[in-house]
């Protein structure tokens, strides 16, 4: 799909992962609708035709006003991208059912929702792009990340189900499957700190910048999947074919990261 002059509404685009596709979106000449709740840094993101609404979109009156205002401004919406997301290090079987619950809300039940309230438009069109950020979480789970791991699984079962329902409507669905990305996403996810192992391994990480130029990309190319960086699709494919080898090794660093 090409970008310029389209309508990409963006979520969690304050800071992050959701800033920078804005900014490339932006740069390829979409108009943009983004939300996020912190107003003062969503100020920050976009040009003056950028239409910013400061919110929760796990509130469904939240999630009914940026699509109401998005197409009342620019008369549709072409592309939405469902970025806004949480971590939660914690192991399931001891973790916070009300932490548990309000980490699918916002990276499982607000993208279905918001979906669901764009997509007849985009059917109206026959034409549109739903782009649901995951993780490299969301094709290997990691032990320290497990219920982070079943939402983002969960989101990419979506993202394939949907693309089936509606492809014969001109609709392309994208998932993309980050690894470590230099983010805030580790000071603001739940629970309890990320294992210093797994700290550490924040100094492979790629910029956010790299990330949205590769969803942007994707979403030109009209993928299915975007792994980014592209050495994640060896962890992927390791996982496939050597799945207790790599369960065990996910298990030493998971101990280790419980003894630091």
């Amino acid at each position: 799909m090409q970008i310029q002059g389209k309508v990409a509404l963006i979520t969690g685009a304050s800071e992050g992962i959701g800033a920078a596709c804005a900014r490339r979106f932006e740069a390829r000449g979409a108009r943009l609708s983004i939300v996020a709740r912190n107003a003062e840094k969503l100020g920050a993101v976009g040009g003056p035709g950028t239409l910013r609404t400061a919110g929760d979109i796990t509130s469904e009156p939240v999630r009914q006003s940026v699509v109401e205002r998005t197409v009342e401004q620019f008369g549709g919406i072409d592309i939405l991208v469902n970025n806004a997301g949480i971590g939660l290090y914690a192991p399931a079987w001891k973790a916070s059912l009300t932490d548990a619950r309000r980490l699918l809300e916002l990276n499982l039940f607000a993208p279905l929702a918001l979906a669901q309230q764009v997509v007849p438009y985009m059917r109206e069109r026959k034409r549109g792009a739903i782009v649901n950020i995951s993780s490299i979480a969301g094709k290997v789970t990691l032990p320290w990340f497990t219920l982070y791991s079943v939402s983002k699984f969960a989101l990419g079962s979506l993202t394939d189900g949907l693309r089936s329902e509606l492809k014969q409507d001109g609709i392309h669905l994208m998932v993309v499957c980050p690894g470590y990305v230099e983010t805030a996403f580790q000071a603001h996810a739940l629970g309890d700190r990320p294992p210093k192992p797994i700290a550490k391994g924040r100094r492979f990480a790629i910029s956010a910048e790299e990330c949205a130029e590769a969803v942007a990309r994707g979403v030109e190319r009209e993928a299915r999947t975007v792994v980014v960086p592209r050495i994640g699709w060896v962890l992927v494919a390791l996982s496939r074919l050597f799945p207790a080898a790599v369960e065990s090794g996910l298990a030493a660093i998971n101990r280790s990261g419980a003894s630091a």
